[in-house]
């Protein structure tokens, strides 16, 4: 079981990054409506266990047109690693 487990959710949006919702232990989910706007979503995961620490990114959503996720990538970077 995880003594710690808490995300934040990252919108690719032509502005850039954007952040959304979040989960922060302790204080619950803080729940955010997405960019209307948005190309793509991903959400950052901090998993604590007693083995040490796990982050991941995963791809939640995107909206089909993958040249308009790449050239946003391209510019601003892959999604960002903090919660």
């Amino acid at each position: 079981m995880a003594a710690r487990r808490e995300w934040t959710e990252w919108h690719l949006t032509p502005r850039g990054w954007e952040r959304g919702a979040t989960r922060v232990q302790g204080k619950g989910n803080n729940w955010a409506a997405e960019p209307e706007d948005r190309v793509a979503s991903w959400v950052y995961t901090e998993t604590e266990t007693s083995s040490g620490l796990r982050r991941n990114t995963e791809l939640t959503w995107d909206n089909k047109v993958i040249s308009e996720v790449n050239e946003l990538l391209t510019r601003f970077g892959p999604c960002p690693e903090k919660l």
